[in-house]
């Protein structure tokens, strides 16, 4: 087949969860099949190239690329998240234009409501079959939305470009659930879940896990922490819909009752927020932050460092970093608004403990159970290691995925 992958993420650019999982399935989709992503490009990377067997198109934008010289753009801050919109209708023109210009391609996979122009310009123009990948509910489907949206227009765009769609494809059966309640019933949705984000890096034989033992530790000592202080991790962009400020409302308990605990937060968003919460509740010294977003080897120490990780996370439409931190061995916590794809084979023997992510007590009793219990630490993160390494493969996801697009294009 060929693919034609409509994207605003593609490495090196990747900023979140999105862009790990196009780095980590292109290339098992390109086997056998040929396979072009079409994306955004921060004005640094050539317009076309040809990376491991993947075609890749970066039209160039103005706009992007006067800002993005100076800085990359945090989807977390309004002003910027506009922007950010802004420049990708403009790309998805491009695309469009390009797509018109080349072969035809099978197929075209729109990955979110963001590049719903794309998607409905290959409909209604080109007469192309298109696949809709929705990776997030939060702008147009959640409750709780990240986007101020009084008129509901991603909502009405979220449901046309899902109607003229061949298929809808999403990570669990929570995410199809809220879509068809929100009245996503004409398309077939189907569920295919993905991989684990250190797939590749724990698979490789060069993989040395002393000489990141050895990086934790020195990333310990600049956090100014002690060996004898207990570390709690959490990893994502700091903004509501993640649980972070009843994490905070939570820790002022948890600390309390846990000698030594610190939690580190990695990730970028409201900074100034946490800063302000962390000094109204007497945890200043106790919550240490990144300073912004980290990825690749930096962010495989901090997961290194942690004694557990916590993601309260009041929605997730998967929460690649819940993989990531069970596949480095890590005792896991997540909000109840993560799938339940992730209490694992048997209920009874849970893989991460589950936390009701509205209320902050709840938060601090799981925090305070599973930091003051090792037994139950090494219980979580042996059972959550052994799930995301027999239960989670991108391999089987890519497969599942072509499978999709098959019946997509059958006549």
């Amino acid at each position: 087949m060929r693919i034609a992958f409509i994207v605003n993420q593609f490495p090196p650019n990747i900023t979140a969860g999105l862009g790990r999982y196009v780095d980590l399935i292109t290339p098992y989709l390109a086997r056998g099949h040929e396979l072009a992503v079409h994306t955004l490009n921060d004005g640094h990377q050539p317009v076309d190239e040809r990376v491991g067997g993947i075609d890749v198109h970066r039209p160039r934008t103005r706009l992007l690329g006067a800002i993005g010289r100076g800085r990359r753009l945090n989807r977390t801050r309004r002003s910027e998240f506009l922007l950010l919109a802004l420049n990708v209708v403009a790309s998805n023109w491009r695309y469009f234009l390009r797509l018109r210009r080349q072969e035809r391609p099978d197929l075209v996979a729109v990955h979110d409501s963001t590049n719903f122009l794309s998607g409905l310009l290959c409909h209604y123009v080109l007469r192309l079959p298109v696949i809709f990948h929705v990776h997030t509910t939060e702008y147009g489907v959640a409750p709780q939305r990240s986007i101020t949206d009084p008129l509901n227009l991603f909502a009405r765009l979220e449901r046309w470009l899902a109607r003229i769609s061949r298929r809808v494809v999403v990570a669990t059966p929570e995410v199809r659930d809220q879509l068809v309640a929100a009245g996503w019933r004409r398309t077939p949705i189907d569920v295919v879940p993905l991989g684990g984000t250190f797939e590749p890096v724990l698979a490789d034989p060069g993989f040395d896990r002393d000489a990141l033992r050895a990086g934790a530790a020195a990333l310990r000592r600049g956090l100014g922490l002690s060996e004898r202080d207990r570390v709690l991790l959490f990893v994502g962009r700091i903004e509501r819909q993640k649980g972070v400020y009843q994490l905070l409302e939570a820790m002022r308990e948890a600390a309390a009752a846990v000698p030594g605990l610190h939690l580190v937060i990695v990730g970028e968003g409201d900074e100034v927020g946490v800063r302000r919460i962390v000094a109204s509740t007497g945890l200043r010294g106790r919550v240490l932050t990144s300073g912004g977003f980290v990825q690749g080897r930096e962010l495989l120490e901090y997961y290194e460092l942690a004694d557990a990780c916590v993601f309260p996370s009041l929605f997730e439409p998967f929460g690649l970093v819940a993989t990531e931190a069970m596949a480095l061995g890590r005792a896991t916590i997540l909000g109840d608004g993560f799938s339940r794809i992730f209490l694992g084979p048997d209920p009874a023997r849970p893989v991460v403990r589950f936390v009701r992510a509205s209320e902050p007590a709840d938060i601090a009793r799981g925090v305070i159970e599973v930091m003051s219990n090792a037994r139950l630490r090494r219980g979580l993160a042996e059972r959550g290691e052994r799930f995301v390494q027999e239960s989670l493969s991108w391999e089987r996801a890519a497969t599942e995925t072509i499978e999709v697009y098959r019946s997509a294009v059958k006549p």
